[in-house]
């Protein structure tokens, strides 16, 4: 399932790529090494593949090739950076089922799963840019509606609807922007990408281990104080661990 995603990833990246050449003849040399990746990729050769794109992504990153480096570190066996580039592909492309199925697949195949409800759902069907978009753009036209209303008070009445309706539509995409920027604050922020993160109750090395967190783990980071970072697993259970452990996408 990895292998035929990536492959379609790549078509569809390749092309953005080729279009960018023709304005920009360096993209050229960045299509040929995006496709020569790819073939490592398609010969098996996945810890050579990632290396290749993960030196693309100084050209700036994109969601194919988040999308297929992800893939790569999967195959590679390296389930917690696998995650970390699906989660970056997602905050570029954030309504791609290809990208969502790969993260579930990722993280079943590590007997973790993360039911999302119904309202987050929703609040991550758009990119924090989206939304700022449209919560704009309907206040804009509202504050719009008004100036206009002051303007021409004798036709106000014929259009108050049309104020009052935008006006309630800028309050909902406000108060959903909003609601989004929280549920990314709140939501898992990083991922253990190491084989075993030993957890301590404080940010000392001479601390006891109290537990250990797993390649793939997803975490919420709490607080971090010099080489430590305080994190919470989905099990509720909170404590310290050293800063290069993990990846983080906040």
């Amino acid at each position: 399932m990895l292998h035929l995603r990536c492959i379609r990833g790549s078509i569809l990246g390749f092309v953005l790529w080729c279009l960018l050449a023709t304005a920009q003849p360096g993209r050229a040399d960045a299509a040929a090494e995006f496709e020569a990746a790819n073939k490592l990729f398609e010969q098996g050769k996945f810890t050579d593949a990632a290396a290749a794109y993960e030196k693309l992504l100084t050209n700036g990153p994109t969601a194919a090739l988040h999308f297929n480096l992800g893939n790569a570190r999967f195959k590679s066996g390296q389930p917690g950076r696998a995650i970390f580039h699906y989660h970056q592909a997602l905050r570029l492309t954030p309504r791609d089922p290809d990208i969502r199925g790969n993260l579930q697949f990722a993280r079943r195949s590590l007997g973790a799963t993360m039911d999302e409800s119904l309202g987050r759902q929703l609040l991550r069907t758009l990119t924090s840019d989206e939304w700022t978009w449209l919560a704009g753009g309907a206040l804009g036209l509202w504050f719009l509606l008004m100036a206009v209303g002051e303007c021409l008070p004798g036709k106000r009445a014929s259009f108050a609807w049309l104020t009052k309706t935008c006006g309630g539509v800028a309050l909902a995409f406000t108060t959903l922007l909003a609601a989004a920027h929280a549920e990314r604050r709140l939501a898992a922020q990083a991922v253990v990408a190491v084989a075993e993160a030993p957890v301590r109750p404080g940010p000392l090395a001479e601390s006891k281990v109290v537990f250990s967190l797993r390649d793939g783990t997803e975490v919420e980071v709490l607080d971090a104080k010099g080489d430590w970072l305080q994190v919470r697993a989905s099990q509720q259970r909170a404590g310290w661990l050293k800063r290069d452990a993990i990846l983080r996408w906040d």
